[in-house]
């Protein structure tokens, strides 16, 4: 049989080189020692290194330690971005929306990046994406879709996100008002440490008839008192010293033993995991429903996702790519599978075929999945036999049957990508070849059936 190869985009391989210097960079970087920060990241960027160009553009995207080149940034970024380092998709689809005198705005190319970082997890582009309906920079205003994008953004954590989520709520713009949501959202974005939120939520507790506490508001006026030098907490002041008069002293003595011991909360800890899992997330058309999942499959040969449902952080993965040390992915992957997310070999396959750059075990891993019974690795499997990824030649008849065993599925993303790949395999195989298929096809069936049963069925995305 001669190679197969789908209508699937690129396969891109990187050639990022680990170097120790990368972490003496990103701590550089942390602790404002810019020129310290650029010569390491000049360096590594030059070899190719994704995380060293994404942190490289930040440097000339800010002009930190050197003058301000939003050029050089975007590069840097685009650079970052064919490394499948999906900060950088973020950062570039944010410099396109709104555009610069030295970079034109251009929302199309905008739209494609942040929704292709925000499928994979990265909440600054989701907040974007709602930012951009919400405001119509760009797009319509719908106000439909900026809510569901700042939901799925503050489920993560992020706190501008929350901010904003939280004022729909209050002002009943795009969403029934409801004045509890807009409390809890207020607060997660304030204890975070978001002055916009901690103000709003002072003066509401202060003036609002529903929702006045005195209490609370001298709190958190005390708060951003003592934590912001400007006019904001000067203030913050004048506030905090007029409730006070109005308040008993032992509620006074509590918010202030309060103030003393404040410090902000971790986005990830903003928002109880059980909410993160439970709460609906509304299909934004061409964004998450199936048509769009599927036209970015095609474009990008594999699903962007967000690791977070398997345990996995982007730091965990830059850590892993640098080291090649992989073990703690590969705990937490097992660890999501045992929990029955069996999507997650699937996704860690993709880590492999992508930043990890090894399609050897990009292969084992989505066998690994598609023996679970998850379709989208059964596909990829499939792709890998039909293209002879990591084979001596390509294999006909075991294509054949993962196709088929992925069709089984029927799930609306894949099932036309499925269904092409199968009339493209059924008009280049012999009919030996297909013969042998259907019944490797009906052993892997009755395999994956059993597997099925004992955990209880599968997940997808």
């Amino acid at each position: 049989m001669r190679k197969i190869l789908f209508v699937l985009g690129i396969t891109t391989c990187l050639a990022t080189a680990a170097h120790a210097s990368l972490t003496e960079g990103i701590l550089a970087y942390q602790y404002k020692q810019y020129p310290a920060a650029l010569s390491e990241f000049t360096y590594l960027a030059e070899e190719g290194n994704p995380i060293a160009s994404y942190y490289l553009g930040k440097i000339y995207q800010e002009g930190l330690g050197t003058p301000k080149n939003l050029v050089r940034a975007y590069n840097l970024f685009s650079a970052a971005n064919a490394g499948y380092y999906f900060p950088a998709t973020a950062e570039l689809g944010k410099m396109l929306l709104e555009g610069s005198p030295q970079l034109p705005a251009d929302v199309q190319q905008a739209l494609v990046l942040l929704k292709k970082a925000a499928n994979a997890g990265e909440s600054d582009a989701t907040y974007e994406l709602g930012r951009a309906y919400a405001l119509g920079i760009g797009v319509e205003a719908n106000l439909n879709y900026a809510y569901g994008y700042y939901l799925i953004a503050a489920l993560k954590g992020h706190m501008k996100a929350q901010y904003a989520l939280a004022n729909l709520y209050l002002e009943g713009r795009g969403i029934p008002q409801n004045y509890a949501s807009a409390l809890k959202w207020l607060t997660r974005s304030a204890r975070q440490g978001y002055v916009l939120a901690q103000v709003e939520l002072a003066d509401i507790r202060t003036t609002n008839k529903r929702l006045k506490n005195l209490g609370e508001a001298y709190g958190w006026y005390s708060i951003i008192a003592a934590h912001n030098s400007d006019i904001v907490g000067k203030k913050a002041i004048e506030s905090r010293d007029y409730l006070a008069g109005q308040l008993e002293s032992n509620v006074l003595k509590e918010q202030q033993d309060q103030t003393d011991s404040w410090k902000p909360i971790s986005a990830e800890k903003s928002v109880p995991q059980e909410e993160k899992e439970k709460t609906p997330i509304p299909t934004i058309p061409d964004f998450n429903d199936a048509q769009y999942v599927q036209d970015l499959l095609i474009a990008e040969g594999f699903l962007p996702r967000d690791g977070a449902l398997f345990g996995i952080t982007v730091q965990m993965i830059d850590t892993a790519v640098a080291t090649q040390e992989v073990t703690p992915l590969t705990s937490a992957i097992e660890n999501a599978a045992r929990k029955g997310k069996k999507t997650a070999y699937g996704y860690y396959a993709d880590l492999y075929k992508t930043r990890l750059n090894n399609l050897e075990e990009a292969f084992a891993w989505y066998k690994k999945g598609a023996e679970a019974g998850d379709a989208y690795a059964a596909y990829q499997l499939a792709k890998m036999f039909c293209e002879g990824k990591t084979l001596a030649q390509p294999d006909a008849v075991a294509c054949y049957a993962w196709l088929k065993i992925a069709q089984e599925e029927q799930n609306p993303i894949l099932n036309g990508l499925i269904q092409n790949s199968l009339a493209l395999v059924r008009s280049s195989a012999t009919k030996e070849e297909l013969q042998a298929g259907e019944t490797m096809f009906e052993m892997l069936q009755k395999t994956t059936e059993e597997k099925e049963e004992k955990s209880g069925g599968f997940d997808f995305l």
